[in-house]
């Protein structure tokens, strides 16, 4: 039975692929728009379809967009949409339906309006402590970024262990492992995505923290053993 057919949104709003939750919306650079007749269309819109029900969500409100990029990388916004690169579409099945499980994951969770809700609360309180301690407002640039960041990458070990489950309703055997391999794949691919703040100001948690929090990793199937060819007959 053939996949319902995703949305492909000629207008996207609030993207949060940034850590600073910027209010205004943002479409990311070199983004683009396929044809619903294009392979990599009708490839994605199978994909997200199934991760979609696998994470027990409505396909129907999911929408993407492709990005002009030779780095392999996937963002997404509160609103269901998601963009991937065209790197990410050159690489193997397995590791881009473990990329867009997370993603999906992040939808299903709710992560990105609970980050910017987060974000606008540390703002909001920090004004009111401005009206009794002037210069206090300040503040929320130095603690906003540090605090939301510091849940984000929680939110991104969550991500990690809903994708398990979703990759395991799509009939992967060894979930954990299939999303391992995809991490370390995008981690070594080239070129690679502009490097990120570290410590306390990285968006993402560090590779190895993800990959451990994956183990114990599922046993490799065993190798096909190829068929004896049978005697012929004298």
């Amino acid at each position: 039975m053939m996949a319902p057919i995703m949305r492909i949104r000629a207008y996207v709003t609030a993207l949060v692929a940034g850590p600073l939750l910027a209010a205004c919306a943002i479409v990311p650079q070199g983004t683009y728009y396929a044809m619903p007749t294009d392979p990599s269309t009708v490839r994605m819109a199978g994909i997200l379809s199934r991760a979609a029900i696998a994470g027990g969500d409505d396909p129907q409100r999911y929408g993407f967009a492709f990005i002009q990029s030779p780095t392999a990388a996937a963002y997404s916004d509160e609103d269901a949409t998601f963009y991937f690169t065209d790197g990410l579409m050159r690489q193997p099945t397995p590791i881009v339906e473990a990329v867009v499980a997370h993603e999906v994951a992040h939808e299903v969770l709710g992560h990105v309006g609970t980050r910017r809700k987060l974000s606008l609360s540390l703002t909001a309180s920090f004004g009111v402590l401005g009206l009794f301690a002037p210069g206090a407002g300040l503040l929320d640039f130095v603690v906003n970024p540090l605090v939301v960041r510091s849940y984000g990458r929680y939110q991104e070990m969550q991500a990690d262990q809903k994708a398990v489950e979703i990759l395991r309703a799509m009939g992967y055997r060894a979930p954990r492992r299939a999303l391992a391999t995809a991490l370390e794949t995008l981690a070594a691919h080239t070129p690679k995505e502009r490097e990120g703040l570290e410590g306390l100001l990285a968006t993402h948690p560090a590779l190895d923290d993800r990959l451990a929090a994956l183990e114990p990793l599922e046993t490799p199937a065993p190798p096909v053993k190829p068929l004896a060819r049978a005697k012929a007959r004298r």
